[in-house]
């Protein structure tokens, strides 16, 4: 049986209500995003809107990953505007449930890793990682990031557990 054709590629205005939908999906499953299903309050229309935003940012992108028409995966980044932190860039990254441990998380990473070495001015990447999960770590530091330091006891989950913050970052060459 053949592996099923995943696709990435930067989202589209036109991808709205369906990231919006896997956005709301996506926060409801995942126990390793800090932003709870009840607390997202974009709707498609203004997923529209921010898609087309990254879309004319040029230190700013979204990806998504795609199998058919579904969106399984996403990455997108933020830079902040102030001279002395503009060259450092932060993204979040999302793979469906159904979906982890096939691949498609590495292919987002990369493709993410791979826009960023055709923008010189960002010489920075970071992001937070929940200490538990060892699967997203292991995948960073495949791809080149290193732990950088950690915020104790800084994520609360629902059930009492309290957990440290992992902060990593990549250079690219």
């Amino acid at each position: 049986m053949s592996q099923p054709k995943v696709e990435i590629r930067e989202a589209k205005p036109s991808d709205g209500r369906q990231l919006n939908h896997y956005i709301r999906s996506i926060f409801s499953t995942s126990k390793h995003l800090i932003t709870r299903a009840e607390e997202f309050a974009m709707g498609p229309f203004k997923q529209r809107l921010w898609i087309a935003k990254k879309q004319v940012n040029p230190v700013e992108i979204c990806f998504i990953a795609q199998e058919g028409k579904k969106i399984i995966g996403m990455i997108d980044s933020w830079t902040d505007r102030r001279q002395r932190i503009a060259h450092v860039t932060c993204f979040a990254m999302s793979v469906a449930e159904d979906w982890r441990g096939k691949g498609v998380g590495k292919a987002l990473l990369q493709a993410f890793l791979d826009w960023i070495k055709q923008h010189p001015s960002i010489t920075r990447v970071e992001l937070h990682v929940h200490s538990d999960n060892e699967a997203a770590i292991k995948l960073y530091e495949s791809c080149g990031f290193v732990r950088e330091g950690q915020r104790k006891a800084a994520i609360k989950y629902e059930d009492g557990r309290i957990i440290d913050d992992i902060i990593m970052a990549y250079r690219p060459k």
